[in-house]
């Protein structure tokens, strides 16, 4: 029972050191309650986003306006500081895009809007990193992030790639999803 007291206090740091047992389950319950509010709150913010309604954003409070407020918590603080976000201010928020996902036995690509995951299991051979980003180059795909694993029998890459230029330059373009398939079906024969 002791070692339970002593781990509940560690999780309440405002404490002192010699805090009785009363004392540290009454900051527990208080703590706890001011996180299911916190919680309460950004799930009402969420559902209030998700339905596209703008909520106003406040003037960014600094650290010091804070204190001087006199919140109670520091999860509530961070909390308000999701309402000054630039994207809420300055622009609707539209309803989030879906991933479309397509899978052969090495590679699942998903994509959403201008955006692709793209994840390749394959036998390692040297210069096949090189020939991907060069088949994506090739469809004029920015690769953003590369995370790569490897052994003396296999390598698996996770790519994070964006088409370039905005889709409405040109209508009678192929539509990103297709450009990123043909990118694919390019990278397939070097993985077999």
């Amino acid at each position: 029972m002791r070692n339970m007291f002593g781990s509940l206090h560690a999780l309440l740091p405002q404490l002192p050191a010699k805090a009785d047992k009363s004392t540290i389950v009454d900051e527990a319950i208080k703590t706890i309650k001011t996180l299911e509010a916190t919680l309460k709150r950004l799930q009402k913010q969420k559902m209030e986003r998700i339905r596209g309604v703008i909520l106003d954003s406040p003037i960014p409070v600094t650290a010091h306006q804070w204190q001087a407020t006199g919140e109670s918590s520091r999860e509530a603080f961070m909390a308000d500081q999701g309402k000054s976000w630039p994207s809420a201010a300055s622009s609707e928020l539209r309803f989030p895009q879906c991933f479309q996902t397509w899978s052969s036995p090495n590679v699942v690509v998903s994509v959403t809007g201008a955006d692709a995951h793209i994840n390749i299991c394959a036998v390692t051979k040297p210069g096949l990193i090189a020939a991907i980003v060069y088949a994506l180059e090739k469809h004029n795909l920015e690769v953003l992030s590369a995370h790569v694993s490897c052994d003396y029998f296999r390598s698996m890459f996770m790519i994070h790639a964006q088409a370039n230029g905005a889709p409405d330059t040109f209508p009678e373009a192929l539509p990103l999803e297709e450009i990123f398939k043909s990118a694919v079906e390019d990278i397939i024969p070097w993985i077999s």
